[in-house]
């Protein structure tokens, strides 16, 4: 082959044998100078359109064939290309730039209880791109946890929870949960007045329930202190624990499918591909927020101060609180998770004989109201003391 073509084959052209060399030479017409009569000048849609493109075609080719590309082109229903179905794919794409940003700001965290606030100043301050970083993070755990509540929401419409998708629904439940837990534990992190004050409540809570909350008060381990405990949840058991539930939850419904009434004429791959455009529009969204409108910090934590509310996911959390003292703060996520995790128990018909039973659809309307009403109610409610009740 002539150098011209061969530079033409763009970064690609390594992955070509010989063979493939002279198979692609002999694939190409050659018009006769002496005989222009004999030249077919029709358009062969089959020729590449320069030099060298079918030879990157042929790498791309041999390269997917390494990766097992074409595993993924398994047939799917055309509904899942439609926005609802994406939401948990989308969820995936801001756990993943979560732990990106989250190994990046790891790198300079102290979890000590005199540097940490610290630390996270030095951060915002100090570090090159720190502050947006820190922002992408934070912008990314609200996402994750709106993107997996809708998602969640659209599945029990769907009545998706049915046999034999039970553990699909149940282990979507248990990444909300987790998510929740990520984001308490990546507040207390900040070691400001809020991330203190949400400590201090948990490990109250904590010693409500006594020997089943052991491990979140500081007297389980005296040699390590409660916020390097928690730190080491934040960065190894939290996320182990998320990414091991997205790996059953998506190897679930690759065998199970999607519970959508149509035929499978659609490829995986063709969904993949729009899911990652929707996924590079939340990357633009979410980088313009960062830096639009990051988040700051309070003044390192006073001890025994209650003067300030929880972040905003657990203002619904706050409002029990104010209702119920200690113990609503305790209810309030049980009667939630509780009500999450029977879903498939208490919907037993089959979803050929008759609908979803009518108390269990205006119970989980009445859940789904007072949850957005708490937080609302939490937003706009005076400060409360409550560790004094």
């Amino acid at each position: 082959m002539r150098a011209g073509a061969a530079r033409g084959a763009g970064p690609l052209f390594f992955l070509l044998s010989a063979k493939d060399l002279r198979g692609y030479v002999r694939a190409r017409p050659f018009a006769s100078h002496h005989h222009p009569r004999n030249v077919d000048h029709r358009v062969d849609e089959r020729l590449p359109a320069r030099p060298g493109a079918s030879a990157d075609a042929h790498a791309v080719n041999r390269l997917q064939e390494r990766v097992a590309w074409n595993a993924l082109r398994y047939p799917i229903a055309p509904g899942a290309n439609r926005l609802p179905y994406m939401l948990g794919g989308l969820t995936f794409f801001g756990m993943v730039l979560l732990i990106v940003t989250g190994i990046l700001l790891d790198q300079f965290y102290n979890p000590s209880p005199v540097g940490a606030h610290d630390s996270v100043v030095y951060i915002m301050t100090r570090v090159p791109l720190g502050n947006w970083v820190r922002a992408l993070h934070y912008w990314a755990a609200t996402v994750v946890l709106v993107t997996v509540f809708l998602h969640l929401i659209h599945v029990f419409w769907r009545r998706s929870y049915f046999r034999p998708r039970e553990l699909t629904w149940w282990t979507g439940a248990a990444l909300l949960l987790v998510a929740f837990a990520l984001v308490f534990t990546g507040t207390v992190l900040r070691a400001d007045q809020e991330g203190g004050e949400a400590l201090a409540h948990a490990v109250a809570g904590a010693r409500l329930v006594g020997a089943v909350g052991t491990p979140l008060t500081p007297d389980f381990a005296r040699s390590t202190p409660l916020l390097a405990r928690l730190h080491n949840a934040h960065v190894s058991l939290l996320p182990l624990t998320l990414l091991g539930l997205v790996g059953l939850h998506f190897w679930l419904i690759r065998h199970l499918g999607l519970h959508v009434h149509e035929a499978r004429t659609a490829v995986f791959t063709d969904h993949l591909r729009r899911l990652t455009g929707y996924g590079l529009l939340l990357l633009g969204g979410l980088a313009l927020l960062a830096a639009l409108f990051p988040p700051g910090i309070g003044y390192p934590v006073v001890e025994g101060a209650e003067v300030t509310k929880p972040f905003w996911p657990f203002l619904w959390i706050y409002a029990a609180e104010n209702a119920f003292g200690l113990w609503g703060m305790l209810a309030a996520p049980a009667v939630l998770f509780g009500f999450l995790f029977l879903v498939p128990l208490l919907d037993r018909r089959h979803q050929d004989i008759g609908g979803r039973p009518r108390w269990l659809f205006l119970l989980a309307t009445f859940l789904l109201a007072a949850y957005l009403g708490a937080l609302l109610y939490g937003a706009v409610a005076p400060q409360v003391e409550h560790l004094g009740m």
